[in-house]
């Protein structure tokens, strides 16, 4: 009886040294799903801007990069990022990155809106989020909140801050859509 327990004992012993000899059975890749964290497919919107155009994140996928940022004219963190986001948007509007400024609807108008917009030579679209359905959609809760979605939209940074390899992160973004980490 001794001999035939040291097989059975000596099989898990050796299918640890080589698990190349153990079968298993692969799960499937399951693709993202919609979210609002880094690795989700960022949620599909559709806002008009102050102007009244339409902006569609679905249909800048595959061939934009977009940082969205949902914001306020009277929150100064919000105000402080503008200089950056549009210095940015003008490196690289050109080479497919899309930012998108998302007013958050709280006691503002669009009329003040737009005169800060003005005022700070935003150069890039302010979308009204007529109700805060996006806002809740995304949760956010604290603003600013940036949002980097790369070409296949899937988020590839979230956070109250910009990264502090912003301009890397967006480079690496739109050159082959494999990011290098984000840090705050």
């Amino acid at each position: 009886m001794t001999s035939l327990r040291l097989p059975a004992l000596l099989l898990p012993a050796i299918l640890l040294l080589d698990p190349g000899m153990a079968l298993a059975q692969k799960l499937p890749k399951l693709p993202p799903t919609p979210g609002h964290r880094v690795g989700s497919v960022a949620h599909d919107f559709a806002l008009k801007d102050l102007n009244g155009q339409k902006f569609s994140l679905k249909e800048m996928r595959g061939q934009r990069v977009v940082h969205v940022v949902f914001w306020a004219t009277w929150c100064v963190p919000c105000l402080q990022e503008i200089p950056h986001l549009r210095a940015t948007y003008e490196k690289y509007r050109d080479r497919g990155l899309q930012v998108l400024g998302i007013v958050v609807d709280m006691n503002q108008t669009p009329d003040v809106v737009r005169a800060v917009a003005h005022d700070l030579k935003v150069n890039y679209p302010i979308l009204w989020d007529e109700g805060g359905e996006i806002q809740d959609r995304y949760r956010v809760a604290y603003i600013p909140h940036n949002f980097l979605v790369g070409k296949d939209g899937i988020i590839r940074y979230t956070g109250t801050t910009l990264p502090s390899n912003y301009e890397a992160l967006v480079e690496s973004l739109l050159k082959d859509g494999s990011p290098r980490p984000a840090s705050r």
